[in-house]
């Protein structure tokens, strides 16, 4: 079923990657990842099988060296993988694999990484079809974001968290008022790690692009951002979502 999901020209990369993957299922080693000398010996077996080479000293397994290092078991690649092809949401293998959504959403990134470092045209088809898969769900909590931020950076007048007036007028641009009544300043968002996050003009454009499954080098590239920005300003919009109980989006956007 899945050679009639994917383009007939990407098959051959296709059958090498899902080769690879029953390697890594298997656990089959040829040759130690760090050194490529084939004298090593099983140390443990135990969650994985874990060996040592004679040549380097180091310890290794067939994940070493690879974008599936401490991801096991190994054998969930192969299903989440053919399950995001047949267009299944990330919700319904969790619940397949009898794991959480975070664990097969790391896993799927890590299927893209190594895709991209050794099978770039399957890569180019399998994450542009995954733009596809976002579910009704993710859509609705998506929406629901958005209609918070707006809210939040177009508030005239809130009530103030002194004296409960709504006698309050902005200053600047962001989220500070000033209390016509009891005459202090305040800040909406103060309590929130957004209270310190500049650029409030591009927070919904950033939001847009974490949705829609971009990674921190092409966000940077969008936005003009190092590498440090892109990464807190993920971290700080994940953790506001699930302050504000959308769970599967935070989800989302913390794994792509």
């Amino acid at each position: 079923m899945i050679y009639e999901l994917v383009p007939i020209e990407l098959h051959d990369e296709l059958n090498k990657f899902r080769h690879d993957l029953e390697k890594m299922a298997s656990q089959h080693i040829e040759v130690c990842p760090f050194c490529q000398q084939n004298e090593f010996y099983l140390i443990r077996s135990k969650p994985t099988n874990t060996y040592r080479c004679k040549a380097c000293d180091k310890y290794f397994n067939v994940a070493s060296n690879t974008s599936f290092n401490r991801l096991s078991p190994f054998d969930w690649l192969e299903t989440i993988f053919t399950s995001r092809i047949a267009n299944k949401s990330y919700q319904t293998i969790a619940k397949k694999l009898g794991c959480t959504l975070e664990k097969v959403m790391r896993r799927d990134q890590a299927i893209v990484d190594h895709l991209k470092s050794y099978y770039p045209l399957l890569n180019k088809w399998y994450t542009g079809a995954k733009q596809l898969k976002i579910t009704p769900t993710l859509t609705k909590q998506h929406q629901t974001l958005i209609e918070k931020v707006s809210s939040l950076l177009n508030e005239q007048s809130p009530v103030c968290l002194y004296c409960s007036s709504t006698e309050t007028t902005k200053v600047g641009k962001r989220t500070c008022y000033r209390c016509k009544r009891c005459r202090r300043s305040f800040n909406i968002l103060s309590d929130t790690i957004l209270n310190r996050l500049p650029k409030s003009e591009l927070w919904i454009e950033f939001i847009n692009l974490l949705v829609s499954g971009k990674n921190n080098m092409q966000i940077q590239t969008e936005l003009g951002f190092n590498g440090n920005t892109v990464n807190h300003w993920r971290n700080a919009w994940c953790e506001m979502m699930k302050r504000w109980n959308l769970e599967d989006l935070a989800n989302w956007c913390q794994c792509h």
